[in-house]
C-alpha cells in the first residue's frame, strides 16, 4: 500500500490532466455562473409616492373605485439583471383589504404604455396606475401596501409589494 502511494505523489503530472481539470472549471463556471444570468431576473424599486383617490364606483354596487396613480414621472425602476432582453407586457393588482384579496385594474401615466422592453443588464422607469373596487365604508389609512404582478413575454411574473409612500433610499 505504501508503495503505491509513493507512485501516485511521485508522478509528474501530465498536460491532458492539466487541460481535463481546466476544461471541467471552466464548464462549472458556465453553468454554475454564466447560466443563472441568462434567467429572466428583474429588480423593481419604488422612486415616487402614489397618489390616491377614492370615488364612487360606476358599476352600481355601491361600492368606492380607490385609485392609486403615480403622477410624478420616473415612479418605478425596473432592472433587467440578465444578459438577455426582457418585456414587461403587464401586470395585476392585488390589494388585502379585511383578510380578503381584491384584484384590481391596472393602468398607466401619460404615453407610458405597455409593452416596456428592458435591454440586457439596463434598467428602465415606468408609472403605474391600480384601481380597486373596494366596500363603500372603506378609508384610505395614511400607508397602505398593495401588491403588483409584472407579467413578461416568457410567462414568468415578477411580483413586488409597493406602498403609498416611497420608501426612502
Amino acid at each position: 500500500m505504501e508503495r503505491m502511494l509513493t507512485q501516485l505523489i511521485s508522478r509528474t503530472i501530465e498536460p491532458e490532466m492539466v487541460m481535463s481539470a481546466f476544461s471541467a472549471a471552466f464548464t462549472g463556471y458556465f453553468w454554475l455562473i454564466k447560466a443563472r444570468k441568462e434567467k429572466p431576473a428583474l429588480t423593481i424599486v419604488q422612486l415616487r409616492n402614489f397618489r390616491t383617490s377614492l370615488r364612487s364606483s360606476q358599476n352600481g354596487s355601491g361600492g368606492k373605485r380607490l385609485g392609486l396613480t403615480q403622477v410624478e414621472p420616473c415612479g418605478i425602476l425596473v432592472a433587467n439583471n440578465s444578459i438577455r432582453q426582457n418585456a414587461i407586457i403587464g401586470f395585476d393588482c392585488y390589494l388585502k383589504y379585511r383578510g380578503e384579496t381584491i384584484k384590481g385594474d391596472w393602468g398607466y401615466v401619460n404615453d407610458d404604455t405597455p409593452p416596456w422592453n428592458i435591454g440586457p443588464e439596463s434598467a428602465i422607469s415606468m408609472s403605474l396606475a391600480c384601481f380597486f373596487d373596494v366596500p363603500e365604508d372603506c378609508e384610505v389609512p395614511e400607508d397602505m401596501n398593495f401588491r403588483v404582478e409584472f407579467k413578461t413575454a416568457s410567462g414568468k411574473r415578477f411580483p413586488h409589494l409597493f406602498s403609498i409612500k416611497a420608501p426612502e433610499l
